[in-house]
């Protein structure tokens, strides 16, 4: 275990879980840190510190949420290895000779310090830290703490007691009920709050409705858009599904295709922003999609995993809103809203497939945790959710249209660079003509950038773009943005 010691001023504007994170996350990016180190418990650093445990165990769950560190059991937390480029290595004489391992950084001494020193004498190039455009991070330094911790403190008391349960297993009345009407609000869906049913993420609530429409079968059918995330690929292979790729058009799958196939049981989509890609399921489209589950009796898997962020036009309601057959199972998450580390999804089941959830065929007797259930619900009864969501909404719409402008102004787009799914959501693609995906990362990373590959997320990797990439923008500050866009620019000049 190693003694940490990061700059903490309880003057700045910045919370101390901020401080912290970023602290921990330039050692381990840079080097300082390296893969496999065992980190102080919460409560040591945090005497360490001289601070609550609170802003350190934010710090923590953080890293942990976007994979830099890891949680043992029974041994602590621990970082992760992190990929051989993003870690800088400088070879300098110090003593006996050995190695020093990392990157210089601006600090006013100690191993930064040292670390600079060594960079002076060999005559390496000073590294400058790395932005990172990765996709899924969420600006959880505006996360509203203070209101969260009120309402967590509520469902501490002593006559909350039922709450250290299991509970009920599809979820707390109270955040059903608020799920219920919030959704309706916002995305147009039709629901009762006992068609609800609370995950513990995305990928366990898919998993749920798999499972029940699966309900026994040996094999499952699915059809599935022709791209899609990691976890999603996961699951498909964990329930043994034959799944059958439809191609991606400007307005979302060729409904045309799955209408000419047979013994598909469900489709999975991703109507409101489809991922990666980023378009939306056109209005035809739509009502061809739930005419042909009403006619073969196939349900429609919809992951609306992040469509409160739209920015350009009239808000559109969930493909659910439309359904007059029972045949949408809805999937929603709060870890766009929130912070991936709550582990807080939803699915609003069709009548259906809630029968055969309350009839125990699935794998699972608990879902999510009841305390962060109520918390939750707490805070959206008390407005607190609704003000946040506001709130990010707009600064991830100001992002973005930073982003759009510092491309505008410093790559050929229109000429042969093309901007692709930037109306909503966390990240949009770029397609570079005549241009390599890995030679777009490669040159990125030598300057200190990273992009990511598009083509890993298509069912049939021969018909995957070769020439785009993905720039996710939620968790970084406008200034990182515009530094980020100014390296691509000379690193792919």
């Amino acid at each position: 275990m190693i003694d940490l010691t990061p700059p903490i001023d309880e003057h700045s504007a910045e919370p101390i879980y901020v401080q912290l994170y970023r602290y921990l996350r330039q050692e381990m990016t840079e080097g300082a840190i390296g893969a496999g180190t065992r980190l102080p418990s919460v409560r040591r650093l945090a005497e360490r510190l001289g601070v609550s445990r609170t802003p350190v165990a934010l710090a923590y769950e953080q890293l942990q949420a976007e994979g830099y560190i890891r949680s043992v059991p029974r041994s602590g937390l621990f970082t992760e290895a992190l990929p051989p480029d993003a870690i800088p290595t400088l070879h300098a004489r110090a003593g006996s000779g050995g190695p020093l391992t990392g990157s210089p950084r601006h600090a006013s001494g100690g191993a930064g310090l040292l670390l600079a020193e060594a960079a002076a004498a060999t005559g390496l190039p000073r590294r400058e830290p790395v932005i990172d455009f990765g996709y899924g991070a969420v600006d959880w330094s505006r996360f509203p703490a203070g209101a969260w911790r009120k309402q967590l403190n509520r469902c501490l008391q002593p006559d909350e007691r039922r709450l250290f349960r299991y509970g009920d297993p599809a979820g707390e009345p109270e955040l059903r009920e608020q799920i219920a009407s919030y959704l309706h609000r916002t995305r147009g869906v039709r629901c009762h709050p006992s068609s609800v049913v609370i995950g513990a993420g995305t990928y366990q609530s898919l998993d749920l409705v798999l499972q029940l429409i699966a309900d026994g079968k040996e094999t499952i059918h699915l059809a599935s858009e022709e791209a899609v995330n990691d976890g999603v690929k996961r699951l498909f292979d964990r329930q043994r599904a034959v799944v059958a790729p439809i191609k991606l058009e400007g307005d979302g799958l060729c409904t045309d295709e799955l209408a000419r196939m047979s013994g598909v049981h469900a489709v999975y989509v991703t109507p409101s922003h489809q991922f990666p890609v980023g378009m939306t399921l056109s209005a035809p489209k739509r009502m061809r999609l739930l005419q042909w589950a009403a006619s073969t009796g196939a349900y429609i898997i919809e992951n609306d995993y992040d469509g409160e962020y739209r920015y350009a036009g009239r808000p559109i309601p969930a493909l659910q809103a439309m359904d007059e057959h029972g045949r949408v199972a809805y999937i929603g998450t709060f870890s766009r809203a929130l912070t991936p580390s709550f582990r807080l999804s939803y699915a609003v089941l069709p009548p259906s497939l809630l029968e055969r959830f309350h009839a125990n065929r699935h794998s699972y007797d608990q879902l999510a945790s009841p305390l962060l259930q109520q918390a939750m619900a707490l805070f959206m009864e008390s407005g607190g959710f609704g003000k946040h969501m506001r709130a990010m909404r707009s600064l991830y719409q100001r992002k973005r249209d930073a982003l759009l402008q510092a491309l505008r102004e410093s790559l050929p787009v229109g000429a042969s660079v093309r901007i692709v799914g930037e109306g909503s959501g966390l990240h949009l693609l770029l397609a570079w003509e005549e241009a390599e995906e890995r030679e777009l990362i490669a040159a990125a990373e030598q300057r200190g950038v990273r992009v990511y590959s598009v083509s890993r997320y298509w069912l049939r990797p021969e018909h995957a773009p070769k020439d785009t990439v993905m720039l996710g923008f939620g968790g970084l500050a406008e200034q990182e943005i515009q530094d980020g866009v100014t390296r691509l620019a000379k690193a792919w000049s």
